[in-house]
């Protein structure tokens, strides 16, 4: 009986030590064993959200507005998400030739006969400030064109015409619109429809 008992106790012994896996890892062991050789703690990190792409950017020129419908457009599409700023438009002189100080409309008729007897036909009789008429010959951006032009006309003998400084007519403004390029090109066309004939094409 002695002999069976300390048999017995060897065995528990044996079977405690084979199961705290002091003879190896046990390959299909306990549940919770096997789980910890699959999880590391240690080796486990969450992964960094992936940063969402960011939306394409556009810039679109619109060309031939008035500074009225410029800045209304400006306004729109700035209330829409999207950025505009205007260019205004350079003031520069214009270079008049004409024919000036003509005192009644039959003078100034009698004078454009001449004009077409020199071979010039491209002029119009205008009534001036002051009831008085000229006659205008061309008007010019640029100082050396019509000094050109002006030296044209006295080698076909008019000697009475002469350039005047005046204003030019403004010019249209530029407006650059910039921002996600879907909704400018969503909401750019739809807002275009409101101005007199602007027109709209890349930037630059």
């Amino acid at each position: 009986m002695r002999a069976v008992f300390f048999l017995l106790v060897l065995v528990n012994l044996v079977l405690f030590v084979w199961s705290q896996g002091y003879f190896g890892e046990q390959q299909e062991g306990r549940e919770p064993q096997r789980l910890r050789e699959q999880i590391d703690p240690e080796k486990m990190r969450v992964a960094p959200q992936a940063a969402a792409p960011a939306a394409a950017q556009a810039c679109r020129r619109v060309e031939g507005l008035a500074a009225g419908e410029a800045e209304q457009l400006r306004q729109a599409l700035q209330d829409g998400g999207l950025t505009a700023s205007i260019q205004a438009a350079e003031e520069a002189p214009g270079f008049w030739v004409n024919i000036p100080a003509l005192p009644s409309k039959a003078v100034a008729d009698k004078k454009a006969g001449e004009l077409k007897l020199f071979g010039i036909t491209d002029f119009h009789v205008i009534q001036a400030e002051g009831g008085s008429f000229a006659i205008s010959l061309g008007l010019f951006k640029n100082e050396d064109g019509a000094n050109e032009f002006l030296q044209g006309l006295n080698r076909k003998g008019v000697k009475s015409a002469r350039i005047e400084t005046r204003a030019m007519p403004p010019a249209p403004v530029r407006l650059e619109v910039r921002g996600a390029a879907e909704l400018l090109a969503r909401r750019l066309p739809e807002l275009l429809t409101a101005t007199n004939g602007a027109t709209a094409g890349d930037c630059p």
